[in-house]
């Protein structure tokens, strides 16, 4: 399936980009909330719009919760055009944010797995509406390159390996949505060729067993180990054969 598309001409709706930048402006001053996986990047705040208990003042706010099960936070009260577009999606929404990332920030290589997978094949997709960027925010995926232009809609097959780089000298905000695909979805997708529904099916079936599973184990073992060792007497034998390491 698609690694990238720009699926704003085959929405039913148009994306009013002026008011979205209105609306914005009113959240300056609101708290945006560190990303939760400080390890990604250290210069990357969120405006929860949607989160699993419709908290959002909290580092768990933003996590992972069941769709059909989300609740809006109190800023979609406050943001009516924001609430007009969350309506036009017409499907199950999952976590929805304004994402920021300042000048300079990376956000480190890595996939979206598991509950966090955001790929058509799956069934959920996550797809991005550019408020404020400028042209030296670069998405990298799988090797290819990606500028996702302002006002229009993105969707990016999150579950290969990517990372981001805003080199620019202002603030780069999205409205990041995570979507579960439906009749209404399916219809601003373009249609799949029988090719392409052998490659999803496929990718359902082996992404996980070849690539999620170990990379879960990897990181299952990297913990287990770094726990056990720090205060071990190979520890302490380390540090008195090599102080400087």
């Amino acid at each position: 399936m698609y690694q990238y598309y720009d699926l704003t001409e085959r929405l039913p709706f148009t994306i009013d980009l002026d008011r979205l930048r209105l609306e914005i402006k009113q959240l300056e001053d609101k708290q945006w909330l560190d990303h939760y996986d400080t390890a990604l990047a250290d210069g990357w705040t969120t405006i929860p719009l949607v989160t699993h208990d419709g908290s959002s003042d909290n580092e768990n706010s933003q996590r992972i919760g069941q769709f059909g099960h989300y609740k809006r936070t109190q800023y979609v009260d406050e943001l009516p055009y924001l609430k007009e577009l969350l309506d036009n999606f017409k499907c199950p929404h999952g976590r929805i944010r304004i994402m920021k990332l300042m000048p300079g920030t990376i956000i480190r290589e890595h996939r979206d797995t598991f509950n966090e997978v955001s790929d058509y094949a799956f069934g959920q997709v996550r797809l991005h509406i550019p408020i404020v960027t400028n042209d030296k925010v670069i998405f990298t995926v799988n090797g290819t390159n990606y500028h996702l232009s302002e006002g229009r809609l993105h969707y990016v097959n999150f579950t290969k390996k990517h990372y981001v780089k805003n080199d620019g000298t202002e603030p780069r905000v999205h409205l990041v949505l995570d979507l579960q695909v439906n009749d209404f979805l399916e219809n601003i997708f373009p249609k799949s060729t029988l090719i392409q529904r052998i490659e999803m099916a496929s990718s359902r079936f082996f992404t996980p067993l070849l690539i999620w599973f170990p990379l879960r184990s990897w990181q299952t073992i990297t913990m287990t180990f770094w726990k056990l060792y720090e205060g071990s007497l190979l520890q302490r034998i380390r540090h008195r054969l090599f102080p400087k390491t």
